[in-house]
């Protein structure tokens, strides 16, 4: 039966030669490849944002200082297997006022003055676009570069943030307290490039008095491994393990949007697996009629209905296998090459562009996808998943099979007898 099905995917049908098969083919390929292609994209996006809030903003762990009741100190816990590394911060809500007159809101983070040799994960999410990471100094501040650039600020120049304080007194009459700045620093997070600072965490708990909000921030080997890690810590610090943030506590509500947003975008373009797998029904049905003689031949030699259905599955499973292994190897070479292939996007058009301007007399003007005045980012990422690109391909065989199995219903109800005396 294999043999037969091979035969029908190649040979030309009456009057239509091999478009049927090529029509199929190509409509599983360009779904497969289109859906691998964006899944690659969507992880780059998605896997990038989450890097940022774990490693700069969140941890994958946290314990507040003023919850500790035992002798056991939260830096003994950078010694235990699992844990990568273990920091005392506060992160304090303030405004700031540069060179321009308009204040900006601001989230100052009071961190160890080595915190880029303690945490190494800190020091690969960000970059410094001028100056240094250096708060050894008194009065040192680190800022982003958006910030920067609305407080209309550079290395050496001096930021003023007001102490909110706590309580009604420090509102009214808050006091004023001035950073000079060291270094600005680029995350690719617009959110902390465009409100973050980093001061010292002496300065912090000094200068602001907050030395009752420090928070200890802890980051594992595998953050996927918290639930565990959490139970450990808790019984070592002698506390709840309600007490014990995870980072799926604090992050709920941003990665669930990211989990929903990717569910929804995958049914969406897995949509072209329903149009496609309803042509090669078509296809495949038309096969059936076409072939007919064929098939009462068949059924006159002996063969049952389930071996001629078999004929028509098969037929559906090499155009699936066919068109998801062009797919795939196409999403794959265009996930690898994204930036590339969007340059030579925007080659084309600007070449397009200048055809079209050199014919209507107009100016001609670059035709940019991503550039970093509309989007903030320098590259597009991407990251393909093994898992998720299996899955793409097994759906796409999966569809047609099931169209082919649909299709050869029919196949089952021929008569051979009625066929043949007919012909």
């Amino acid at each position: 039966m294999f043999f037969i099905a091979q035969r029908h995917f190649r040979t030309r049908r009456r009057e239509k030669g091999y478009t049927a098969s090529i029509l199929s083919v190509s409509g599983i390929a360009v779904g497969v490849m289109t859906l691998t292609a964006v899944l690659a994209v969507m992880n780059g996006f998605q896997l990038d944002t989450i890097e940022d809030i774990l490693e700069i903003n969140s941890y994958h762990l946290r314990i507040s200082a003023s919850e500790l009741q035992s002798n056991a100190s939260p830096l003994d816990l950078s010694r235990r297997s699992g844990v990568r590394t273990v920091l005392p911060f506060i992160e304090l809500q303030t405004i700031a006022r540069g060179f321009f007159e308009e204040p900006q809101a601001v989230v100052l983070r009071g961190v160890p003055v080595d915190v880029l040799d303690l945490d190494p994960g800190i020091a690969e999410r960000i970059e410094m676009v001028s100056g240094e990471f250096s708060l050894a100094s008194h009065g040192s501040l680190v800022i982003g570069s958006q910030l920067a650039r609305h407080l209309g600020v550079r290395v050496g120049d001096t930021v003023t943030f007001l102490d909110l304080g706590s309580g009604d007194a420090a509102l009214r009459n808050p006091r004023e307290v001035e950073f000079q700045v060291r270094g600005v620093f680029y995350s690719g997070f617009l959110e902390y490039d465009r409100s973050w600072g980093f001061i010292s965490l002496q300065e912090a708990e000094s200068m602001f008095g907050a030395g009752d909000d420090l928070t200890w921030g802890i980051k594992l080997n595998d953050r996927f491994n918290d639930i565990r890690m959490r139970e450990q810590i808790a019984e070592y610090l002698e506390l709840n393990t309600a007490q014990v943030l995870s980072w799926r506590d604090f992050n709920r509500a941003i990665f669930g949007a990211l989990r929903v947003e990717k569910t929804v975008l995958m049914f969406l373009i897995g949509l072209i697996f329903l149009v496609v797998a309803v042509n090669i029904y078509q296809a495949l049905r038309r096969s059936v009629v076409e072939r007919s003689e064929e098939i009462a031949v068949l059924k006159a030699l002996g063969a049952p209905p389930q071996a001629v259905q078999l004929v028509f599955v098969v037929e559906g499973l090499m155009i699936g296998v066919l068109g998801a292994f062009i797919g795939t190897a196409l999403g794959l070479f265009i996930s690898q090459n994204i930036n590339g292939v969007f340059a030579a996007a925007e080659l084309a058009l600007g070449g397009l562009a200048v055809v079209v301007s050199l014919v209507g007399g107009g100016g001609a003007s670059p035709v940019p996808f991503f550039s970093p005045e509309h989007f903030y980012i320098m590259e597009v990422p991407s990251h393909m998943l093994f898992s998720e690109v299996l899955g793409v391909f097994l759906a796409a065989v999966a569809s047609a099979a099931s169209a082919g199995y649909f299709a050869s219903l029919r196949a089952a109800w021929i008569k051979p007898a009625e066929v043949l005396r007919d012909e």
